[in-house]
């Protein structure tokens, strides 16, 4: 039997607590999880690993998630990207949306709602209502 082939997920989050949970969490759930507290060394990687999907918190000590989004998007990066924050605002989400964010999910969430994010990729921004603009 094959061994089943992980999707693999980019976390950035600043804060060493909560990337831990969500990276247990996220491999708990089959996900390869490289998970980094800054963008700078996340994009470095980037060179040698090639995720589908990325989980990027707002704000960062190098700068912002969108702007970390777009320097992936600059090195040819397109899989299922969420944004999570605590500093929600309808400006912000339609912001995200449009560098390319498939959702934005408020801090606090429910776990099984960013599990159910990523599986469901980019359509997800219009279907969940949660997470519309």
């Amino acid at each position: 039997m094959a061994a089943e082939t992980k999707a693999r997920l980019l976390l950035i989050e600043d804060d060493a607590g909560v990337r831990r949970s969500l990276q247990l969490l996220l491999q708990g759930e089959r996900f390869e999880v490289h998970a980094f507290a800054s963008a700078r060394p996340a994009l470095a990687e980037m060179a040698f690993w090639q995720p589908s999907h990325a989980v990027i918190d707002y704000r960062l000590p190098d700068g912002d998630g969108i702007q970390a989004l777009r320097a992936l998007q600059a090195i040819g990066w397109n899989g299922t990207a969420v944004l999570i924050t605590a500093f929600d605002t309808q400006d912000l989400r339609k912001t995200a949306v449009d560098a390319g964010f498939s959702a934005v999910l408020s801090k606090p969430f429910a776990d099984s709602r960013l599990v159910e994010t990523l599986r469901r990729g980019p359509a997800t921004m219009a279907s969940t209502p949660s997470a519309t603009l």
